[in-house]
């Protein structure tokens, strides 16, 4: 499937893979910088030139899209066709030389969308969510997941840039000045919000994408990853004031804005800047997924309602509660394993929940040697409820299951962003995706009992295949026992075809090497 959005200052069109479960996956981007709002400030109506521009970047994706042989295609426009007296026959212009037909959304839909796309992959149920384009700045204050406020503000990057800024982007002092104070006064205040003091504040557009990369840059931030990075206030008005002072050629010669936005960058750094200031936000997170992501998932809940416009509010604010809240699925043994370990105190709660997100996972890992790629493979996914620092103990706790050598050179590369104590928690999440690798390969059911601190029972009932690969299990145990400092006592039952039988406990044989009680 593919989304094509249609903005004041690009237009961009992404390729998604849908899985079964209708979760799905961005494997292209592109985008246009086509200025479609150029000049619509001061006439009301769109150009010529700028339709022009526009319409040739949208033949470019036809042709894209054709020759991939996409099967669906979801066009949407905002703020520059929804505010141009001329919208109509551009619309009906772009549909006869693309066959695109777009829908235009409004200002409450397209911050509605942009916000669902954005907390579903970030899931903070108390928060400010902003989305800052080329025309207009949408903003969706939430609680606990119900949406309180919502407002689209005329405060886009570009259409401020050619209202206050020269051509080449720069602003005299007496203009960011005027901006400033124009900015201030249509932003709304923690009052106007009704905001909780809790209340976390959560951006997506590419202004704010590329001052995080500018932030990453200066820090020498080792993880090359934008989607949860969090920016502090002190950063953002660092990097606000030196553009606000630097030439466009000194802005373009920045790998992580380059030519592209220098336009817009030093507008769109102000405008944040004083939405954090002004709401009094000591630190923003940064999402990779917003408006499109949002499109994209309502239409494959519901292609029928998206189609006929009919977006509520309610509908909206449900799916998103629902996907955040969703909870991982792993076999009931598998629980039964696990949670009696956070119970006494030998996992902490993040850990538990790090250690479901793993085995997940380990589902889908294709077979392979390169162990590196399979590492990036896994810090490339977006993961809403895990920072940055936890998505690296995930990924390095499934690389230390299978070449510990590997997954602690790993972490002597990222140190920077971890802390000693995630490497006893790799360590510990390893240890029990090692030995929970077996009981799900088997399909066997484990259960954890004769708890204490010190010591643990495990009873392991074979699956339909009826065989464990003792030595293996064994060695597996005996990492268990070491990593959790704990005496690992267990026990076998046969199983055919449904039917338990549990041997004899009389051949007990206690291996004081080990530390692992064998009961056959």
């Amino acid at each position: 499937m593919s989304v094509i959005d249609l903005g004041f200052n690009s237009v961009k069109f992404v390729n998604y893979y849908v899985n079964s479960d209708n979760s799905y996956n961005a494997y292209e981007e592109r985008g246009l910088k086509v200025r479609l709002g150029e000049g619509l400030n001061g006439t009301g109506y769109l150009t010529n030139e700028s339709v022009h521009r526009t319409i040739n970047a949208l033949k470019l994706f036809h042709d894209i899209i054709s020759f991939q042989t996409i099967k669906h295609v979801i066009p949407v426009a905002t703020s520059a066709v929804r505010e141009a007296i001329n919208k109509d026959d551009f619309l009906k212009e772009a549909y006869q030389e693309t066959g695109f037909r777009f829908r235009v959304l409004s200002g409450k839909a397209e911050a509605l969308y942009s916000y669902a796309g954005a907390l579903s992959s970030t899931c903070i149920p108390t928060a400010l969510f902003f989305d800052l384009g080329g025309g207009s700045l949408e903003m969706v204050y939430t609680e606990n997941f119900k949406i309180r406020k919502f407002m689209s503000l005329p405060l886009g990057a570009l259409r401020l840039s050619q209202i206050y800024g020269r051509t080449d982007g720069t602003i005299t002092k007496k203009n960011y000045s005027k901006l400033k104070q124009h900015i201030l006064k249509v932003l709304p205040s923690r009052r106007d919000l009704e905001m909780s003091p809790d209340t976390s504040i959560i951006g997506v557009g590419g202004t704010l994408r590329a001052l995080a990369r500018y932030d990453q840059q200066i820090r020498r931030y080792v993880l090359d990853k934008i989607h949860n990075y969090i920016m502090d206030y002190e950063s953002v008005d660092s990097i606000n004031t030196r553009l606000a002072n630097m030439t466009s050629n000194g802005i373009s010669k920045i790998d992580a804005i380059g030519n592209n936005r220098v336009e817009t960058i030093t507008t769109g750094s102000c405008i944040i800047n004083l939405l954090m200031q002004k709401l009094g936000f000591g630190k923003v997170v940064v999402s990779a997924r917003g408006l499109r992501e949002g499109i994209l998932s309502a239409f494959i809940e519901s292609p029928n309602t998206y189609y006929s416009e009919n977006m509520r509010q309610d509908r909206i604010q449900k799916s998103v509660r629902v996907r955040c809240r969703q909870e991982i699925t792993v076999r009931q043994s598998t629980r039964d394993f696990i949670k009696p370990l956070t119970s006494i105190g030998l996992i902490k709660k993040r850990e538990y929940e790090i250690l479901v997100y793993a085995i997940k996972q380990m589902s889908k890992i294709p077979p392979t040697t390169n162990l590196h790629n399979l590492f990036y493979m896994i810090i490339d996914q977006d993961i809403a409820n895990l920072s940055h620092s936890e998505q690296l103990v995930l990924a390095l706790s499934i690389i230390h299951t299978k070449k510990q050598k590997t997954a602690n050179w790993l972490f002597k590369r990222y140190d920077s962003i971890l802390q000693s104590q995630n490497r006893r928690s790799i360590e510990k999440i390893s240890a029990c995706i090692s030995f929970l690798e077996i009981v799900e390969r088997n399909n066997s059911i484990v259960k954890l009992s004769a708890r204490t601190k010190n010591k643990i029972h495990l009873s392991i009932i074979p699956g339909k295949k009826n065989t464990i690969p003792m030595i293996h299990l064994e060695n597996i145990l005996k990492n268990l026992g070491t990593v959790f400092d704990i005496f690992v006592d267990y026990s076998i039952s046969a199983n055919s075809y449904g039917k338990t039988t549990t041997n004899s406990a009389a051949s007990k044989k206690i291996n004081s090497n080990t530390g692992i009680a064998i009961t056959r």
